[in-house]
């Protein structure tokens, strides 16, 4: 076999190789970015709506004194849950697609390696059997010089075809790592994108509940309701009253259940933490608000900051950290809604430096035990109306001196309230 016909074997050999399972890679890849456009299509329809809908929400929020407001703001919220499942099943749906196409890449790379490799295999042959070629056996092998001068020529190319291909590999072998990385983080978005449908759908029948709850309590009087309202108000207000002389009490005895201090405070316009929620609308702020100068939390200011991305919207750790501690409680709004002192469910984050961050009025908080540690961003629950709202959101404090204790009375978890130990979250969002 001559050097043109040894050259052109190989090229042969590559292009069979390479050509015939790529067509069908191709079409599979077409196809499923084809479904994905048109999923996204979907969603970005559900999104507008969506936003609507919570538009609505946001402007009634003021205005749920009553009990006409209270039942509309329900339905309302019950319309958009209805949107908010059809999106999140959309984008399971994509999802899934983005792990099939990410795997049907990682098997086209997979592919084009063992190409790759099958192609550096032919070379390496070659040049093996060149290498084992005496001198005698080379100066015999060729009849004149410009053979000679050929095959040199011919191992030159092959060479360098060597080095491209090996190049090339290195490159494939990367993309391959950064495919894989981008299927764990696609399966991570499943698991969590099924988790929020979870919590949407249970939500949508908690909050059916929750009207027939009111309708129920209050007869449908608008006076029952006005009632309702200001005992749970003062309610409220006498235990954190109470609480907060057992505090006193509880920091002088050290009698606590947990205990965390924060070393050197952060200076204000540090900006250590993320945004807790994406899209978010703050509802109340931090300090002497109106609603906190009626009374309602003992004479005290409001420990935190209030904000909402919509009901069973995720919420995530503003920073790295470990969980601490938790309060875990079936709790709904007019049937308990002084659950777990009126926080629901909450869940506490210390973090480097020893600050705290508490989340509460979850819905429903992510399988996380305390001990736990976590990652900025990590979920950690579901924004809710558990303990005493007035529509759902997500309290957010950061702690400098942060405890938990038992309520002598009840014997129930506390979550100290602390108001002079708290900082004004945005300052360091």
């Amino acid at each position: 076999m001559n050097l043109k016909q040894q050259g052109l074997k190989i090229f042969f050999v590559f292009l069979a190789l390479f050509f015939t399972p790529f067509f069908t890679y191709a079409d599979q890849l077409e196809n499923l970015k084809n479904e994905r456009g048109n999923l996204q299509n979907n969603i970005a329809e559900l999104e507008a709506k969506i936003t609507e809908y919570q538009k609505n929400l946001d402007s009634k929020r003021g205005e749920i004194t009553s009990l006409k407001n209270e039942i509309s703001s329900i339905n309302t919220q019950i319309s958009k849950l209805n949107l908010d499942i059809k999106k999140t099943e959309n984008q399971i749906y994509l999802t899934r697609l983005n792990i099939e196409e990410t795997q049907t890449d990682i098997e086209k790379t997979q592919l084009s390696i063992g190409e790759k490799q099958e192609v550096l295999g032919s070379i390496l042959r070659e040049l093996r059997k060149f290498d084992e070629e005496s001198l005698l056996e080379r100066a015999l092998k060729y009849k004149t010089l410009t053979e000679a001068v050929k095959q040199t020529e011919h191992l030159d190319s092959l060479q360098k075809k060597m080095n491209d291909v090996l190049k090339d590999t290195r490159v494939l072998k990367n993309n391959l790592e950064n495919k894989e990385v981008d299927l764990k983080e696609n399966k991570i978005e499943l698991e969590n994108k099924n988790a929020q449908l979870s919590v949407q759908k249970s939500a949508q029948q908690q909050e059916k509940t929750r009207k027939d709850t009111v309708l129920k309590v209050t007869k449908g009087q608008e006076q029952i309701y006005q009632t309702l309202l200001n005992q749970v108000e003062q309610q409220q207000a006498d235990l954190l009253s109470r609480l907060a002389k057992i505090e006193e009490q509880i920091l002088v005895e050290k009698n606590f259940v947990s205990y965390f201090q924060a070393g050197t405070i952060p200076k204000a316009g540090t900006k250590i933490f993320a945004w807790p929620q994406d899209n978010i609308k703050v509802t109340q702020n931090f300090g002497m608000t109106k609603y906190a100068k009626r009374g309602a939390y003992g004479g005290q200011g409001h420990n935190g900051l209030d904000m909402s991305a919509g009901l069973a919207s995720p919420i995530k750790a503003a920073a790295g950290g470990k969980v601490v501690a938790k309060g875990l409680e079936a709790c709904q709004n007019y049937v308990r809604p002084s659950c777990n002192g009126y926080w629901g469910n909450w869940i506490a984050i210390q973090h480097p430096g020893g600050l705290v961050t508490l989340y509460s009025h979850m819905s429903k908080i992510s399988n996380r035990s305390v001990g736990d540690e976590l990652t900025v961003g990590d979920v950690i629950g579901y924004e809710g109306a558990s303990g005493n709202v007035t529509g759902s959101h997500l309290h957010f404090s950061v702690f400098t001196e942060f405890f938990t204790y038992k309520d002598p009375k009840t014997g129930d978890l506390r979550v100290s309230y602390n108001y002079g130990k708290t900082l004004n979250p945005l300052d360091y969002l």
